[in-house]
């Protein structure tokens, strides 16, 4: 499958066969999915569908997921291959069709012999269109099942271009032996060859990109699969061994050592640790974990030591629901007919239409062959959808151009498309509206010396890799605070940190373990009501002591990036609702909604939460999802049209269909103002192109003929292509469109 109406002709072909609510097709990984209620028919219904689709001009075979990878991967390789081909041979033809135009040399025997002349050109196009065969193949296939496509038009341009090219080539030949130089130099400027190369070519390449776009997107289940370890530690009577992950069975215990990734959904059944769940939750702040705490795969146990009764193992685990979830929502994302395949539908059969009704009435009137083939062809030759074909493409590539001055990479015209009608922005929380990183927020003394208060902190937390820790260290570092070294360091996950050093015994952590460690005078009242009020606003309160006495509070939470509130102001600008979906908890949710003027928030959610909320907030309309996790990823495959920030997770930016390179949630606006711009360019492109084409074709049927009005094959080559200078230039506007404020 090539593009969404051939999502579409298949899954009409296999609903005849297995029902409306048992099919699913995805254009991502080229696949079908099929829900079996028989399964004892299963082979009778694969056999039955197979021929099916074959009918309706698509193969159809059983594959695993990789196998599809491949398969994808060696398809856009090819496809690159053919690209290039193409532009060699297209290049050469245009030189030798056009190239006096411009006064570039071309050796005499071709220029000053007709036949010789159009012979070459001949020869250079018939490569071209075998590379592109199958443009041909798919276009006529869809065109002979009542059902024109995009592909049906291209055929349709370039095969009559080419016929009528083949005709004049033959009446040059006829006029060089009969030596009839009027009727050789009569055709010899009806020539379209160059005219048949050129659409493959360019349609080529826009296929080719969109293929690469696919395959990228496609290789991202399959990089997801990769983030677990290989082996894992497992006791077995009474010894820790070594074993492959597919050896772990439910109810093994499970050895996890600081700094390794958890292999398995389980329960802690010994120890404590600090694990690092944003591959799941998207929240940089790792989670204490103790003796009944629930750990899932993928998860990284940044401190402590924990034994894990495995609950879930291989396609249960959370990981796994991740991919499932992934695969699931590619499959069954929107599925888009772009405007010109509309249009296509409609203009295709009634130019063939035109142009039998045209032979037909000439026929019937007693012109000559070569007169009934000249102005039916003629119909077919000047309505040959360049510019229609072209209006399309020449405003996406322009302004994906324009995208990626500005930092954003629209990966298919689909998603460029489409972004003019969102109605609901989905957001993540961490790393895309906020830093994705802990910074200090509040420095609270209880006697106003912030500076004393915050040296004690960065002596404690200056041997500590606790993401907490570096965020009061990297704060000491900005402000210059010099560090004192210290001894008898101890660490208690989940609780504090306490050390000795040359200004005293310093603590920092809750207020039990500084209590705990003889810290009990200070204002305490104050300090209680501080850390209180800090958490409210959904930020972590850290208490810090030196020398037996608190002496303030910390605050630390992820800030919002400095353009946060603006882009969300300039979202409702546009008209569009904005919806954050976090991993984080109700507090931190609801302060950070309320500072940038988000319209409604979803917390604690886990990926299929926000993969269920996007497919239920399609239903009321188009939605697009921000995010740059990989706990991101099923949402921003299920949304109409997913939204990763460039510094986010590979596997987000592979299942995205726009990258915003800057890492500033204000691009996806500038992204939407551009597809508004771009979808009102196709619209004028196609307006002027079927504006064209009603003006010229009866004229070329020969309507006007008796009024002494008719086209000469030569003035209808200029006319098409002076429609397709029209629709190129009118799309080059499209690089001064103001995108950056709402106009």
């Amino acid at each position: 499958m090539s593009c969404a109406a051939c999502v579409a002709h298949v899954e009409r072909a296999a609903k005849k066969v297995c029902g409306e609510e048992n099919v699913t097709v995805s254009l991502l990984t080229n696949s079908i999915t099929v829900t079996v209620d028989d399964a004892e028919n299963e082979e009778k219904l694969f056999s039955t569908l197979k021929k099916t689709l074959k009918a309706a001009g698509y193969g159809l075979d059983r594959t695993s997921s990789e196998s599809r990878k491949n398969s994808s991967e060696a398809e856009y390789k090819k496809g690159l291959k053919r690209l290039i081909y193409s532009i060699v041979i297209t290049a050469a033809l245009m030189y030798v069709s056009m190239g006096h135009m411009i006064s570039l040399p071309l050796p005499s025997f071709i220029s000053d012999n007709a036949a010789v002349f159009a012979s070459l050109q001949m020869v250079l196009t018939l490569p071209v269109i075998i590379i592109n065969f199958k443009f041909f193949r798919n276009g006529f296939s869809a065109l002979f099942r009542f059902s024109p496509n995009m592909d049906s038009l291209i055929a349709i341009g370039s095969s009559a271009s080419f016929v009528y090219g083949i005709f004049a080539t033959v009446m040059i030949f006829v006029g060089a032996f009969t030596d009839d130089t009027e009727l050789v130099h009569k055709y010899a400027h009806d020539l379209y060859f160059e005219s048949a190369a050129m659409i493959l070519t360019l349609v080529s390449l826009g296929k080719t990109l969109e293929g690469r776009a696919r395959a990228k997107a496609s290789a991202a289940v399959g990089k997801l699969a990769e983030m677990l370890p290989d082996t894992a530690t497992v006791q077995r009577n009474g010894e820790n061994i070594t074993v492959s992950l597919s050896e772990i069975t439910v109810g093994d215990t499970v050895v996890v050592r600081e700094g390794e990734t958890i292999p398995v959904d389980g329960e802690i059944i010994e120890g404590h640790g600090s694990a690092d769940e944003s591959v799941l939750s998207g929240e940089s702040i790792p989670v204490e974990k103790s003796v009944g705490d629930k750990v899932s795969a993928v998860c990284t146990l940044t401190a402590g030591y924990i034994l894990v009764r495995t609950e879930k193992v291989g396609a249960e685990t959370s990981l796994s629901r991740i991919i499932g979830l992934l695969e699931d929502a590619a499959a069954s994302k929107a599925k888009i007919s772009r405007v010109a395949d509309k249009v296509s539908a409609i203009f295709v059969p009634a130019v063939i239409l035109v142009s039998v009704i045209t032979a037909i009435v000439w026929a019937i009137l007693g012109a000559d062959i070569t007169d009934i083939l000249r102005y039916s062809i003629s119909v077919l030759v000047i309505s040959c959808p360049c510019a229609l074909g072209l209006a399309t493409p020449t405003a996406v590539m322009v302004g994906t151009a324009k995208g990626a001055e500005n930092g954003i990479l629209i990966k298919s015209a689909e998603a460029l498309e489409n972004l003019s009608t969102v109605k609901y922005f989905m957001t993540d929380k961490t790393g895309t509206l906020t830093e994705g990183k802990p910074r200090v927020t509040d420095i609270i003394s209880a006697d106003g010396n912030e500076s004393d208060l915050l040296r004690a902190a960065y002596a404690a937390e200056a041997m500590s890799i606790h993401p907490l820790a570096s965020a009061v260290c990297e704060r000491a570092k900005l402000e210059n605070i010099p560090l004192t070294e210290g001894e008898n360091y101890e660490s208690v996950t989940g609780m504090g940190i306490s050390v000795d050093t040359e200004i005293g015994a310093c603590a920092v952590g809750k207020p039990e373990f500084l209590r705990s460690k003889g810290f009990s005078d200070g204002e305490w009242e104050f300090i209680l009501s501080s850390m209180e009020r800090l958490e409210n606003e959904g930020k972590t309160a850290v208490c810090v002591g030196r020398d037996g006495r608190a002496l303030g509070v910390i605050g630390i939470a992820d800030a919002l990036r400095e353009d946060t509130i603006e882009a969300i102001s300039e979202l409702h600008k546009e008209g569009i609702n904005a919806v954050m979906l976090t991993g984080d908890n109700e507090l931190t949710a609801a302060a950070i909604a309320k500072s940038c003027g988000i319209d409604e928030y979803y917390s604690k959610l886990l990926p299929e939460d926000k993969e269920r909320i996007i497919r239920e907030y399609s239903e009321k309309g188009r939605c697009a999802m921000a995010g740059d996790g990989i706990n991101d990823a099923p949402a921003l495959a299920r949304a109409d049209i997913g939204i990763a920030i460039g510094a986010g997770t590979e596997v987000a930016i592979d299942c995205a269909d726009v990258v915003l390179s800057k890492n500033s949630i204000k691009d996806a606006v500038k992204a939407i103002r551009l597809s508004k711009a771009t979808l009102r360019c196709i619209k004028q492109n196609l307006f002027w192109a079927l504006l064209y084409n009603s003006i010229c074709i009866p004229i070329a049927a020969g309507a006007l003929v008796f009024a002494g009005i008719s086209i000469s094959l030569m003035i209808a080559s200029a006319a098409m292509s002076f429609s397709s200078v029209c629709v190129v230039l009118n799309s080059l506007r499209l690089r001064y469109v103001k995108i950056d404020s709402k106009k």
